[in-house]
């Protein structure tokens, strides 16, 4: 086999000294972080390639898949036109009996489903007390009623079925959605003649509470499983390859590919996969079957549902009205654990079984997957040109390990990361973050790779974008490359981007289209 291989270099703690994270912390500033980036960056993006336009009309032929005949709309972009098939229904709604259970298959239907319009999205809260937080909050209703896939085709349909992205968002197991406009998939769709879908799935204690047998955790990955299933049954009716599905995935949602990398039942399914910034192998996701069981009870007892057998509380569970008001509750579970089904094992031993598959994986990082972090923790670094003391360095490092990791650790880490950054605490802490949660695993994961002789390609995104109002020393942060990656480059003001820029993203399209596609991407990603 001719390997096709590209990598980077990069310096790493040693994990001897490294202990599993505070999880909790760091999942807040994972989802927070992804949208700040965009809150600053946006100030210097205007519509690339224009997104979707207002003009949009029906398609008049519908496409009859394995659940009913669906007709979608045609978009134009500047790039070309792309059909959407917005909100497809693939499960039945996941409420009373079938709360915390694995998704059931949709009722087929047998009037034409007018596929015009995103679906619901799942129940979840927003973080707030950040500018500009609108493009980051779910744009279409919240109900549990909320398990839809969306797909967008080239327009017209290609004369040989062509490959598909599948993208799975982030944001920390906690909130998200497909539908919003960061992640249309009409330009992408368009530029480079390949189909783009999405799914929402289930987030926080709908999607991953663990009591099993009555709630058998990892919900959400059940939702996506299901989802997978029916694009792959369903895909070349819309005029993609059923045998060139490739998943796409960032911060959580990258890990969430990974775990179907992992997954022997996911496996079969598709055919190449895309990290961004995350991998299976990280520490901060998971938690054991026994500590996803406690947060479990703890989350029962704070929503007044203490039983003494767990099948008494997941019954109870599944009676409660989760308004509103009650979202918030929703995020104390926000974990993955190996179940003994859709992760039947533990995580090194599935990854281990996972590269002998031999997918071709894309992953890498942005330069400064850390510095938005450390923005979100010390608010004063926004006025005060990024500066961080040293107490302020050990802080960081400390609640972002193990709670109860002796302080012996957490100093040695902190001085280590300080001497390489010559006593500038700041940076030091955005390495750490950076390596600690993001590069050091997927270090470890294309390292094994390679040890197996399988291809894996491995990138840097590391362009700063211009006109930014946050400070210079953010960089590249976490989720800066995403709206390259869909050519949804946004702005809230009249600043058009820059040439350059406008390149860059056509150039990161034609990079995950090109993957996708099978070819070999050694030579170009060098460039």
């Amino acid at each position: 086999m001719d390997l096709c291989i590209h990598t980077f270099k990069l310096s790493c703690i040693t994990q001897e000294v490294l202990y599993p994270v505070n999880r909790f912390v760091f999942l807040i500033l994972l989802g927070t972080a992804i949208m700040l980036h965009f809150f600053w960056s946006r100030l210097s993006f205007f519509f690339f390639l224009s997104l979707v336009c207002k003009c949009a009309s029906n398609n008049d032929t519908p496409v009859v898949t394995s659940s009913g005949p669906i007709r979608g709309k045609i978009v134009l972009t500047r790039s070309g036109s792309a059909t959407a098939y917005l909100g497809i229904p693939y499960a039945e709604p996941p409420v009373k009996k079938l709360r915390f259970q694995k998704p059931v298959p949709r009722q087929p239907w047998s009037e034409v489903l007018e596929a015009t319009r995103f679906g619901n999205s799942c129940p979840q809260t927003s973080i707030t007390g950040l500018p500009d937080k609108d493009i980051w909050v779910a744009n279409t209703p919240l109900s549990e009623d909320c398990l839809f896939l969306n797909i967008w085709a080239p327009h017209p349909r290609p004369s040989r079925p062509v490959p598909v992205l599948v993208w799975i968002q982030g944001m920390g197991f906690i909130t998200g959605t497909a539908s919003l406009d960061i992640y249309n998939g009409a330009i992408l769709s368009a530029t480079e003649n390949v189909l783009v879908a999405s799914m929402n799935y289930r987030l926080g204690a709908l999607g991953f509470l663990h009591l099993p047998p009555d709630a058998p955790g990892n919900m959400g990955l059940w939702d996506q499983h299901l989802a997978l299933k029916w694009l792959k049954d369903n895909i070349a009716l819309f005029g993609g390859d059923p045998a060139q599905l490739t998943l796409v995935g960032q911060s959580a949602g990258a890990v969430l590919v990974g775990c179907h990398l992992l997954s022997p039942l996911s496996q079969p399914l598709f055919a190449r996969a895309v990290l961004q910034s995350g991998v299976p192998n990280a520490i901060w996701p998971w938690k054991s079957p026994q500590e996803a069981h406690r947060d479990a009870i703890m989350f029962s007892e704070q929503v007044g549902c203490a039983k003494d057998s767990d099948s008494a509380v997941v019954s109870c569970l599944q009676e409660i009205d989760f308004g509103h008001e009650n979202f918030t509750q929703l995020t104390l579970i926000n974990s993955l654990t190996t179940d003994g089904d859709f992760l039947p094992g533990n995580v090194p031993n599935l990854l281990d079984t996972a590269i002998l598959q031999g997918k071709p994986i894309l992953t890498g990082v942005t330069d400064d997957e850390g510095s938005a972090f450390v923005l979100l923790m010390y608010s004063s670094t926004k006025t005060n040109g990024g500066i961080l003391t040293w107490e302020q360095l050990l802080q960081g490092v400390t609640i972002t390990m193990r709670r109860g990791t002796k302080k012996e650790v957490a100093h040695t880490v902190a001085q280590k990361f300080s001497e390489a950054n010559h006593g500038q605490y700041r940076l030091a802490f955005s390495q750490y973050m950076r390596d600690y949660f993001m590069v050091c695993p997927l270090v470890e994961l294309a390292a094994k790779i390679r040890k197996a002789r399988k291809p894996v390609y491995v990138y840097s995104f590391s362009h700063h974008p211009s006109g930014s109002g946050w400070p210079e020393w953010i960089g590249t942060p976490h989720g800066a490359e995403i709206p390259y990656v869909f050519g949804t480059m946004v702005s809230a003001t009249n600043r058009s981007i820059t040439e350059a820029e406008e390149a860059l993203s056509r150039q990161t399209m034609s990079y995950w289209a090109q993957f996708a596609r099978g070819g070999c991407m050694a030579a170009t990603l060098r460039t």
